[in-house]
């Protein structure tokens, strides 16, 4: 693809046709390094997510989020759940400048309650904050709230089976709920159609996406995605380990990537990774695109088109919904392993979700 050729914002209503060429001979323009945070030389924790907007860039860590300004990096405010409390769980997105962090007492071993706040990203002052019941919520441990999904003013969860005294499943299977982000109200709840599945995590809200997994030792984990007025599931496929880690959502098309088994080699760029496109709607699969820029793949919705960063944070692909064909790439400089993003505009902010790799925020101009 001739990448000189494309238009001035990558994000124009009819790109150009990609003009493939070998990858051989192929060198992606490399996005332009805007600043970079200072590198953290203790460890604090896995980043548990990143916004962006025109106002602030902002890092959520366990203790507290982080706002930088969006074109030198320079820091702007600072915000600490209360008490003891910690973060567990952030949005996905910023809906109305607004960023909404899931936060408890992870030492009160009575307290039944957890917090969700809601920071203005352009002040860092508090929009609203409100209790709910932990029970309502799943499983909260110290670390994660990984049946819980936060995004598009909504709140996705999905409880396991609650045990008896003889410590058996009930015979109901388990509902999952979509409650309003700033009430707790339930807005629709329904229940998977099977007793399939064990662990449940909760990958996205709007619509709500599960990975669900059984115990069974040659069971493959399922994608569930549900919706007030029905639900479908698609399968692993063989030479496949797992689902990523996100999904993304533009119109009526969804896409996840599947991470290949283990690669022969000692190289895991040496992997075959694959991103998978369905209508939201019906599950039917409408395409794929194979890629060999490492294991997992984190697509973001960015202006109608997905933005499909590689694990390592040095390469993001733009691909049109409609067919999955390529739009642009960019080399990102740097490394940051199981990298995600956040884009606004024609800026794209990476950071690292692995706790012993790289420690800082990295933030690109795409062109």
């Amino acid at each position: 693809m001739h990448q000189d050729r494309a238009p001035e914002s990558v994000w124009a209503a009819a790109p150009e046709p990609a003009k493939r060429r070998l990858r051989l001979f192929r060198r992606d323009p490399e996005a332009q390094t805007l600043w970079q945070s200072e590198f953290e030389q203790q460890d604090l924790g896995e980043p548990l997510g990143v916004w962006a907007t025109d106002e602030v860039v902002a890092l959520v860590r366990f203790d507290r989020v982080t706002a930088y300004a969006p074109a030198t990096g320079e820091p702007r405010w600072t915000w600490q759940p209360p008490g003891q409390d910690v973060i567990v769980r952030v949005a996905e997105d910023t809906a109305d400048g607004l960023g909404v962090v899931l936060h408890y007492d992870d030492g009160g071993r009575v307290d039944e309650k957890v917090r969700l706040t809601a920071l203005d990203l352009g002040s860092g002052d508090v929009a609203w904050s409100r209790e709910q019941p932990k029970d309502q919520l799943g499983d909260i441990g110290a670390d994660r709230a990984r049946h819980v999904s936060i995004g598009g003013g909504r709140i996705a969860t999905a409880p396991v089976w609650i045990a008896n005294s003889q410590g058996r499943k009930g015979k109901e299977p388990p509902v999952v709920r979509s409650l309003d982000a700033r009430t707790g109200s339930v807005q629709w709840e329904r229940s998977l159609p099977d007793h399939w599945g064990d662990w449940f995590s909760a990958l996205a809200a709007d619509p709500p996406v599960l990975s669900v997994r059984n115990r069974g030792k040659r069971s493959r984990p399922r994608l569930y995605v549900v919706r007030e007025d029905g639900q479908w599931h698609i399968e692993l496929p063989d030479g496949y380990q797992d689902f990523g880690p996100a999904v993304a959502v533009v119109g009526d098309t969804i896409a996840v990537g599947l991470e290949p088994d283990d690669p022969a080699g000692d190289s895991e760029k040496s992997a075959d990774t694959l991103l998978r496109a369905y209508s939201v709607r019906t599950g039917e699969q409408l395409w794929e695109w194979r890629v060999d820029h490492g294991r997992t793949l984190h697509p973001l919705a960015h202006r109608g088109y997905f933005m499909v960063g590689n694990g390592y944070g040095s390469r993001v692909t733009v691909l049109d919904p409609a067919d999955g064909r390529v739009v642009a790439e960019r080399r990102l400089p740097g490394f940051s392993y199981r990298a995600r993003y956040a884009a606004w505009g024609d800026r794209l902010a990476v950071v690292c979700h692995a706790v012993s790799e790289t420690r800082r925020l990295r933030v690109f101009r795409w062109k």
